[in-house]
């Protein structure tokens, strides 16, 4: 290759090398995380907190309805003793009993909607759980593929690395110094000519251009600035 060839072909290398390294760190992201699986296990997460905090209000509300059971048996054992003779004393008492009753209603009804609801988080939880394990089996299932991409796209980069060294070692001083002042500006600092033109920006280069292009010679284009080679 002479010496246009060869920066056009660094340029190529660099460019494969710039995608490979995407690749690379696509993969690795990929092989280090399970976005589904991790929003799964956070939902999950917070779907059994909700579930420990209704049990605790399960087991608060259990014991207030079985402590309100346990005073209406009583007043009710009390009502019919017949140990009351004051009748002012019992419409007191029944009255004190019928408002039990209806509390005691009030927490059943109270105690029931809990327990709907723990049914219906424990049913949440369990489909959850389950398209979790489908989701981490899929991504079990698919890691030693994605492992062999991985290894496939570094081998690849590690060769295109090796050969852009080579090939930037055969580029003479001159050519390096321009490419580099180009590259700074310019993410691909080298344009082939096509039909006497630059491919990159389209603009006709000069006849006396194209005559140092045919010797291989150092030529810039007027417009976009880029190394003009022709191939």
């Amino acid at each position: 290759m002479n010496v246009p060839e060869l920066v056009l072909r660094h340029q190529r290398l660099n460019q494969r090398a710039m995608q490979l390294q995407g690749t690379i760190e696509r993969l690795r992201s990929q092989l280090a995380s399970d976005p589904a699986g991790d929003r799964l296990e956070a939902e999950a997460r917070t779907l059994k907190e909700r579930y420990r905090e209704l049990q605790v209000r399960l087991r608060r509300t259990e014991s207030e309805v079985a402590g309100q059971r346990s005073r209406l048996r009583a007043k009710e054992r009390e009502l019919m003793s017949g140990r009351i003779r004051n009748p002012g004393d019992l419409v007191k008492l029944e009255h004190e009993v019928e408002g039990l009753k209806q509390a005691v209603r009030r927490a059943e009804d109270g105690e029931l909607e809990l327990m709907e609801e723990e049914e219906r988080l424990q049913r949440e939880l369990a489909r959850l759980e389950q398209e979790l394990h489908q989701v981490r089996e899929t991504s079990a299932a698919a890691t030693p593929e994605l492992n062999a991409q991985l290894r496939q796209a570094e081998s690849g980069l590690a060769a295109a690395e090796a050969e852009r060294a080579e090939i930037w070692g055969q580029i003479p001083a001159d050519w390096q110094q321009t490419y580099q002042r180009v590259s700074r500006r310019l993410p691909e600092p080298v344009a082939e000519v096509v039909d006497g033109r630059c491919s990159r920006c389209h603009v006709t280069v000069t006849s006396s251009g194209m005559q140092t292009l045919r010797r291989a010679g150092l030529l810039l284009c007027d417009n976009c600035g880029r190394i003009l080679v022709v191939t």
